[in-house]
């Protein structure tokens, strides 16, 4: 586009003339668009949607390129993912130009590439370079054989099976590459020149893909402002907020906007919970499902991701603040002590849920690490009796009560004293246990300081 007609159009919409904003892509600045959208602007998800009579200015954000009868301004958010393979040192001459041709025959823009990807043993191709080269701003995505494995690809390859141990080298890549987006172009083989064989792929990426989709958000140890920058967004954005309302504070769901649904969780089951979520995700909507503390931390999502994957439904998860995080600063405690304790043990006591037998309480214990025990308030009597085995008695323990909300309660003592506390001052299911000397120690020397490391803080 010139540069005039670039200005003429921009002039169109800050004269506020009716503009149709055609949104094929979802993302943090796609959700800002909406969140600040002009009342002459009207935003669409499919360009067969929009009556252009309508309208004297389409903006699009999105790969494909539109010719359309009104004035266009077009953003190509780099989305596309190129997979490619081809035949042992393939001349590249042209080749980048070919799929750059196929893209363009499928109202596809070049501009829109995020990355290039292939298997490990093409990764020193001279075509791999030259598409680096060409495509300078993309990523390189290069995927072990194991990484490719069991993707469906629409058109297996026997061949291909035999060099390198999948069925599909460029479709493969692409999707892998895609966060197992869709394909907008299904394997192209080509042969630019006598033995210089060659097949590309692209996909378009997964995660910022329009329509439904679940966002799993760790929603942090219960302070609403210790959830993370992204999940606050998350909640923003989201058209359903399913949280465990008897662990996560209420006060997390005021980030909702307007017209949200939100939903506790604590008085459904399973089934009813995936028959929502799924409900919201079939119609196109964005799902928030609010978790305690870190997700994968003790966070149950792993029948929900099995859900998920079942029914080929979209998600990503957002991690957060774990309240052993909080409960060191909550303890003003530094939970690894130079020369004294380098780990940290996150673990739960043995109640309804067996343990592993390598991993009992009394056995891990005897590495002396800093020790978060969740889960365990109820079985506190249990739990000191196995740490007694390791543990000396006079080690300094916390019982954390709901860090970091209104209601918190840390009580400190010695590990002998443990159950008591815990009994004495009716602690319940979201208590922490904290075990170990690095709880108020001020004794260790970091050598980050010392003379010999003061590099690390030379410019």
């Amino acid at each position: 586009m010139s540069r005039s007609r670039m200005n003429s159009s921009i002039a169109l919409f800050v004269e506020k003339h009716p503009t149709a904003l055609l949104l094929e892509v979802r993302d943090n600045g796609t959700d800002y668009l909406e969140s600040t959208l002009p009342e002459h602007v009207k935003v669409f998800s499919k360009y067969d949607d929009i009556d252009l009579s309508q309208f004297e200015l389409l903006i699009t954000v999105g790969p494909h390129i539109f010719d359309a009868p009104i004035p266009v301004l077009s953003y190509y958010p780099q989305v596309l993912h190129i997979g490619f393979g081809c035949r042992r040192q393939c001349r590249p001459d042209g080749i980048a130009e070919h799929i750059e041709n196929c893209l363009k025959e499928n109202g596809l823009s070049p501009l829109a590439i995020a990355s290039i990807g292939t298997i490990e043993l093409k990764k020193d191709e001279p075509l791999l370079a030259d598409l680096q080269s060409r495509w300078s701003w993309a990523g390189t995505q290069i995927w072990a054989a194991s990484d490719l494995e069991g993707i469906d690809v629409p058109n297996p390859s026997e061949k291909a099976f035999e060099v390198t141990g999948v069925y599909g080298v460029a479709e493969g890549a692409a999707l892998r590459s895609g966060n197992d987006g869709i394909l907008l172009i299904e394997k192209q083989k080509g042969q630019l020149s006598e033995g210089n064989d060659f097949t590309f792929a692209v996909a378009m990426d997964g995660l910022k893909m329009r329509g439904g989709f679940i966002e799993i958000v760790g929603a942090g140890p219960g302070d609403p402002e210790l959830v993370s920058v992204r999940g606050k967004r998350m909640l923003e954005r989201a058209d359903l907020i399913l949280y465990a309302g008897s662990l996560v504070p209420k006060e997390l769901t005021y980030y909702a906007k307007p017209g949200a649904v939100v939903r506790s969780s604590a008085d459904m089951d399973l089934e009813e919970q995936f028959a929502l979520m799924k409900d919201f995700y079939d119609r196109g909507l964005f799902v928030v499902r609010l978790h305690t503390g870190d997700p994968c931390i003790y966070g149950a999502i792993q029948e929900q991701m099995a859900f998920f994957d079942r029914y080929g439904m979209r998600y990503h998860i957002t991690p957060g603040i774990s309240s052993f995080q909080a409960a060191a600063a909550a303890l003003r405690s530094q939970f690894t002590i130079p020369e004294k304790v380098q780990s940290i043990i996150l673990t739960r006591g043995e109640g309804r849920t067996p343990m592993p037998e390598k991993e009992q309480l009394h056995k891990l214990a005897q590495s002396q690490s800093t020790m978060c025990i969740y889960l365990s308030a109820a079985i506190v009597e249990q739990v000191q009796e196995e740490l007694l085995q390791a543990y000396p008695p006079e080690t300094p323990v916390a019982a954390c009560y709901k860090l970091t909300w209104k209601e918190e309660k840390i009580y400190r003592g010695q590990l002998k004293d443990l159950a008591r506390i815990v009994r004495d001052n009716n602690l319940t299911l979201t208590t922490l246990l904290v075990v170990g000397d690095a709880i108020d120690n001020r004794q260790g020397l970091s050598r980050l300081y010392a003379h010999e490391f003061k590099h690390l803080f030379r410019k």
